[in-house]
């Protein structure tokens, strides 16, 4: 706690050094708190977004934190703003001026169509039972050594890969030999669209005290 309070403290005097104002400043860790700084965090990560993409398992998490701590802090600044709309937008417009997609296996934003997640379970005797679910299906399915189907497992709405997967593992296991992902149906050369969520946000120099 000691250490806190410290680290706390010596953030608030590096804000006032720069010039920060005191009603700008975070009381409890001392970060910058001010439009200013929000503008920074979330053009950062707009910017990272329009070259990396989105994903199940790193860029969304962090960036719902991020966007939550936020939200805690200053509600007014985060109202109506979605980042994760921005950031789709911009790295659609990032790799169409480039003439291309993106080569992130984990980003799905340029794949129109349903993403299919096989886990599969190997038997004792050598075969194999294959639990199926697309992104835009209710239900997870585990198929049999004969390829019948043998039970069901439901998906809660909204799901991404890695509840599905939880749902899946609580369901038939945890001893997967693989978990894969391929596209269904996809539309060669197709990007999705996306509203822009506000207009271009201006960009602002890097600074020591950034907060998130």
């Amino acid at each position: 706690m000691d250490r806190a309070t410290a680290m706390a403290d010596a953030r608030t005097a590096l804000c006032l050094a720069t010039g920060v104002d005191i009603e700008d400043i975070d009381p409890a860790s001392g970060y910058d708190i001010s439009r200013r700084a929000y503008e920074r965090s979330r053009q950062s990560w707009i910017d990272h977004m329009g070259q990396e993409g989105l994903s199940y398992f790193y860029v969304r998490p962090d960036l719902e934190k991020v966007v939550a701590r936020w939200t805690e802090r200053r509600p007014e600044y985060t109202a109506g703003d979605d980042w994760a709309a921005a950031g789709v937008d911009a790295h659609i417009r990032y790799w169409r001026e480039r003439g291309g997609h993106c080569r992130r296996k984990d980003c799905l934003l340029h794949d129109p169509g349903s993403l299919q997640f096989e886990a599969r379970y190997r038997n004792e005797d050598g075969t194999e039972r294959v639990a199926v679910w697309a992104t835009d299906e209710a239900y997870a399915v585990l198929y049999g050594p004969d390829g019948e189907e043998a039970d069901q497992a439901a998906i809660p709405v909204g799901a991404d890969e890695l509840c599905a997967l939880s749902t899946i593992t609580d369901r038939w296991g945890e001893d997967l030999t693989d978990w894969r992902r391929k596209a269904v149906d996809p539309t060669p050369g197709d990007a999705p669209t996306a509203d822009r969520a506000a207009a271009e946000p201006v960009t602002l120099p890097e600074v020591s005290d950034r907060l998130f």
